[in-house]
Order: C-alpha cells, then structure tokens, then sequence
C-alpha cells in the first residue's frame, strides 16, 4: 500500500512540490511556538525538495515522455532544473532559521512568509501561463517584502518600503508586457511566445516583462533596493531573499528568455538588448562591490555581477548559451548561499567583522572563502566552470568581446574576494568576542556544507553538466 501512496506522490511531483510549500507555510502560521514552527517548516521544505527532485530527474533523464503536470502547471527545461535547485536552497535556509529567530514572537509569520516567497518562485517556474507566470512573482515578492520588513529595524523598513515602490513598478511592466505578448501571439501560453504572429509588439512585451524579472534579481543597475533591504534587515531575512529571491526572479527571467529565442523574428532583438542589460551589470555590479563596506551589501552587488554574465550566456540564444547559463545559475545559487550564511554566522554586517574569523569560526570561513573564490571563477570551483562554459559559447558564436566583459567580471571579483580571503585568514580581530554558547548554532552547519558542496562539484561537474545540457536539450525540443 505504501508503494502505491509513493508511487502516486511521484505522478504528481509537480504540484505537490508547490503545495507542501503552502501547506507548510500555513501550518506554520498556525502555531504560535517558534520552534514548533520552525520544524514544520523544515519538513515542508523537504517534502517540496523531494518531490521536485523526482519531477527533475524524470525530466532530465528518464527515456520515456515527460510527466504530466496537469493544465495549470508545465514543466520545461528550465523548471526542471532551476525548481529542485531553488527548493534545495530552501531546505538549507529554513534549517539555519533554527539558528536565528531573534524575534521569536515573528518567527512563525517569518517561516511562513519564507514558504511562500519559495512556492512563489516555484509557482512562477511552473506555470502554464503568462499570467500565472506573473502571479507567482508579485507574490514571491510580496512575501519578500514581508520578510524584510520583520527584520523590525527603521533601516529594514526603509527597505522594505523600497521594495515596495519597485515592486509596483515591476507590476506595472510585467501586466503590460504580459498584455502585449498576449495580444502578439493569440495566446497567454509562455510557449505561444515562440509564433507571434506580431514580431514588434511580442519583442517589446518580451523585454518589459525581462524587465520586471530583472527589477526583483537586483540587477544592477535594476538594484535600488538591493543595498537597503539585505544590508539592513536580520540575517534570517537577507539569507533567504539573497539567496532565493535572486535566484528565483533570474531563473523565471531565462524561462521567458528562452521561449523568445525560440522565435526568430524576435530573438535578434531580445538578445541584443539582454547582451546590453547584462554588460551593464557586470560592470556596475562589479564597481559597487568592489567599494562596498558591509558584507551583505557586497554579496549582493557580487550576485548583480554575476547574473550580468547569465544574462550574456542567455542574449547567444543558443543551446550552448542556454546550457551555459544554467550551470552559471547554479554557481550564482550556490554562491550566494555561502556568502549570506557566512554573513548570518558573522551578524554583524561590516567587513571589519571578519577580521580573525578563520580562527574564530572555521566552517564558515571555509564557505565565505569557497563562495569568494567561486565568484572569481577559480579553478576547480563550479564558478570557473560557468565562466569557462560561457567564454566557449561567446567565442564559437564569435563574440569576442563577451569573452573580454566576463574576464572583466573575474578580475573585478579576485579584488573584492580577495579583500573577504584577506581579512578573514590575514588579520587580527582586535574587538573581544565572547563565544556563543547557544546550541542553536550548529543549525547553521547544514547550509555552510551544502553551499561548499556545490561549489566544489567544480571537482567533478559531471552532474551538472549532464543536467544543464539536457536541460537545453529539452528547452529546444530534442528530449532528454
């Protein structure tokens, strides 16, 4: 009988990944312990993360048709690839929330509110349609800015606030060009975007809502409310909005890329514009980070350089670009996880902080020194592995300027890395720190190895590799 009930949970892995999310925000709602809370919310994120594997690894590797994910929800190459990666993230954050519920008397509203904003950018992954597309963002986002706002702090809600105003403008562009690729095409399918029958009006619509994704990854310079919301709401916050949030809105932003490279009265121009935002990027992120003086301002202007080269893997319009861009995703997820739970072990946002944390706290230093070196695209880092993907497809495609822009990146990030590297191993903390004896502390632990795990699949990449390609395999139609 329990083969069955398993059997019948993996046919519709689909939705019941995006309804453990709900389920287990609203449980956790519901209860007024934290820790009570906090457990219900860790399982939630395991059952999501179980059941989105299973879909992927259908997907991704299974010799027969894909599974059915019903009407409402559809699973293409990069739903397949970037949900599980985003649930996974989530599991990670939600054990280290055992470690920073600071305000307990918010802790269940901050564990449900966490739930959403991932079912949210699931959701959004899923969709059949634009709509539903769009639906799923503003309420990932909305639930981000709840997030943000219970870090309690004037600072936080000064961020909030700001997330709020471009929240609004981001709705604005994204019902426009929803509307606009609707009408173009004869259909709210994200699929019908491939034969619009109307190229001008499809493009434009195309970019507005490429746009909006952009404004909710703190693209820069799309970034206005990066450096207030991460850099001053509590930890727990800015983990999961640095980590998720980012990933999530530039992981919906390649499925709509995608499906517009797929029609070629329009790719030209949609590449060309994403090739121009994400040259943009990279060289403003880059500048920011390198003058940055609080560590989660940092990560996130090292994040808006780095989804600069996503967006030049994905302007190649091709499988290789695709491909590309995927494992470049992965790095950025994996990334930002290292940095932001480094941060939340730090607490206290300025670099100074770091000074001496190689002795203090040496799995954390690990990870800082694993997402910074990650960053730089070093060897044997799955961040050298995008770099390397992305120089390839540039140059086979002939672009050689993109492979001049993403060595750019990487030298601008040996400075700012370097600087983490530096202080973390090279000098001397000269505050006093007393230990912390709160047990509660080990729940950061789970996150710190996961984010250097990813990282150093560098070492054997094989997986994501063979994932990222048949991943664009399936995005351009021949199968797994």
């Amino acid at each position: 009988m329990s083969g069955e009930y398993l059997d019948l949970a993996r046919a519709q892995a689909a939705p019941l990944s995006l309804g453990a999310l709900l389920v287990g925000a609203a449980l956790a709602a519901a209860l007024p312990h934290a820790r009570a809370s906090w457990v219900v919310a860790v399982f939630a994120a395991l059952a999501s993360a179980w059941a989105a594997v299973s879909f992927a690894t259908q997907a991704l590797w299974a010799a027969g048709p894909i599974i059915d994910a019903g009407p409402l929800l559809t699973i293409d190459g990069v739903g397949a690839f970037a949900a599980p990666m985003i649930v996974s993230a989530v599991v990670a954050v939600m054990f280290a929330a055992g470690a920073l519920m600071e305000r307990r008397r918010t802790a269940p509203f901050s564990m449900a509110l966490a739930l959403c904003a991932a079912a949210g950018w699931v959701g959004a992954l899923l969709a059949t349609d634009l709509l539903g597309v769009a639906a799923g963002a503003e309420a990932a986002w909305l639930a981000s800015i709840g997030l943000i706002a219970l870090g309690g702090e004037r600072g936080a809600l000064n961020g909030a606030l700001r997330m709020l105003f471009t929240g609004g403008v981001s709705a604005m562009l994204v019902l426009i060009g929803v509307s606009m690729i609707g009408r173009a095409a004869g259909s709210m399918d994200v699929a019908a975007i491939a034969g619009a029958e109307t190229p001008t009006v499809a493009a434009a619509g195309v970019m507005l809502v490429f746009v909006s994704l952009s404004l909710k990854a703190g693209l820069a310079p799309l970034h206005v409310w990066t450096g207030a919301s991460l850099g001053r709401t509590d930890s727990f916050a800015a983990l999961l909005v640095g980590t998720v949030g980012i990933v999530g809105a530039l992981a919906v932003a390649t499925r709509v890329s995608v499906h517009a490279a797929s029609a070629p009265l329009i790719a030209g121009g949609v590449g060309a514009a994403i090739a121009a935002l994400g040259v943009v990027a990279v060289v403003v992120g880059s500048a920011q980070a390198v003058g940055a003086t609080n560590l989660r301002r940092l990560a996130g202007y090292a994040l808006a350089s780095q989804a600069g080269c996503v967006l030049l893997s994905l302007s190649l319009g091709s499988p290789a670009g695709f491909a590309s861009a995927l494992v470049q995703l992965f790095a950025l997820a994996a990334a930002a996880l290292a940095l932001f739970t480094g941060a939340a072990v730090v607490r206290e946002p300025a670099l100074e902080a770091l000074d001496g944390l190689g002795r203090r706290a040496p799995l954390a230093s690990a990870a800082l020194t694993a997402g910074a070196l990650s960053l730089m695209g070093a060897p044997l880092t799955i961040g050298f592995l995008g770099r390397w993907r992305l120089i390839e497809a540039a140059v086979g495609a002939g672009w050689w300027w993109m492979a001049g822009v993403t060595l750019l990146a990487s030298l601008a990030a040996v400075f700012y890395g370097g600087r983490l590297i530096e202080r973390i191993y090279f000098r001397r903390d000269t505050n006093v720190r007393p230990a912390s004896g709160d047990p509660w502390r080990y729940a950061l632990a789970p996150a710190l190895l996961a984010a250097i795990g990813a990282i150093a699949l560098g070492f054997d990449p094989s997986i994501v590799l063979e994932a990222a390609g048949n991943a664009s395999s399936l995005l351009f139609g021949f199968g797994p």
